[in-house]
C-alpha cells in the first residue's frame, strides 16, 4: 500500500511542479519584452498574478482475479495462497472520455477533483527591479589593454537610477575554470589578481544612471584567459567578461 500510495502523490506532485514551472516560464517571456519601443516610447509590462487550476483524478484499486473450476465452474483458491491476503492494486489515471462506462469485476474507482490557486509573488513587492548593463571597450586603440568599463543602472520601469552605489569583484574560481575550459593550463588565482586592475572597486553613478571606470590588463595573461568580473548594487548583479 505504500507503495501505491507514494505513486500517487508523486504524481500529483508532478502535476503541481508541471503547473508552477509553466508559469514561471510564461512570466519570463512577458519580462523579456522592452520597456521601450523603437522610437523610445514606454510600453506595456505585463505580470500574471495567478493560475487557477482544477485536476481530476480516478484512483483504481483491483483485486486479482480468482481461478475458476473449468468443469463445474466453482471458484477454488490455490493451496499455496488459501491464507494470504490480497493486496489491492492502486494505480493513478486521468478520465479517458473513450472508455466504456461498464465496471470490470473485483476493480473499485474513487474519483477526486483537486482544485487551488497558484500565486505568483512578484520581486520586490511589485516595485520595479534594477537591472545593470556593462560593456567594455578599447580607450586607445593603440593600447588594447587598456578600456573604459561604462555601467548603467535602470529598472524595470525604464528610469535611470542615479546616485546608485556600484561594486565591482572578481570572481577568481569562475575565471580559473573558464580559463581551463578555454586551454589556459595551471592558471593560479594569484595571476588572475594582478591581471587586473581596476582604478576604482566602488563606484556611484550619475544623473544619467551610468558609471565608468578604466581598466588595464597585464600582457602576462596567456591569450585565452577569461577574467569574470562580477558587478552589482544592491540586490541585482551581473557579469562582464574580459580578455587579453
Amino acid at each position: 500500500m505504500s507503495n501505491s500510495s507514494d505513486f500517487v502523490s508523486g504524481s500529483i506532485e508532478q502535476i503541481l511542479l508541471g503547473l508552477a514551472r509553466g508559469l514561471r516560464d510564461a512570466q519570463a517571456v512577458l519580462d523579456d519584452i522592452p520597456p521601450t519601443d523603437a522610437f523610445g516610447r514606454p510600453q506595456s509590462s505585463y505580470h500574471l498574478p495567478y493560475l487557477d487550476f482544477s485536476i481530476k483524478a480516478t484512483v483504481e484499486a483491483s483485486l486479482p482475479s480468482e481461478p475458476q473450476d473449468s468443469d463445474t465452474g466453482v471458484r477454488t483458491l490455490r493451496t499455496n495462497s488459501i491464507k494470504a491476503s490480497r493486496i489491492p492494486l492502486l494505480k493513478l489515471q486521468l478520465p479517458d472520455l473513450k472508455r466504456s462506462a461498464e465496471a470490470s469485476t473485483g476493480a473499485t474507482e474513487l474519483t477526486s477533483t483537486f482544485s487551488g490557486r497558484l500565486v505568483s509573488v512578484p520581486p520586490s513587492n511589485s516595485l520595479p527591479t534594477l537591472r545593470i548593463n556593462a560593456r567594455a571597450q578599447a580607450a586607445d586603440e593603440a593600447k588594447p589593454l587598456q578600456r573604459e568599463l561604462l555601467i548603467e543602472v535602470s529598472n524595470s520601469a525604464g528610469e535611470r537610477i542615479a546616485q546608485a552605489p556600484v561594486e565591482l569583484n572578481l570572481d577568481l574560481q569562475t575565471s580559473l575554470l573558464l580559463s581551463e575550459a578555454a586551454g589556459v593550463k595551471n592558471l593560479s588565482q594569484e595571476q588572475l589578481r594582478s591581471g587586473l586592475q581596476l582604478e576604482q572597486r566602488v563606484l556611484q553613478t550619475d544623473a544619467t544612471g551610468v558609471a565608468q571606470v578604466g581598466l588595464s590588463l597585464t600582457n602576462t595573461l596567456p591569450a585565452n584567459t577569461n577574467l569574470v568580473l562580477l558587478i552589482n548594487s544592491g540586490a541585482s548583479l551581473t557579469q562582464l567578461i574580459l580578455t587579453p
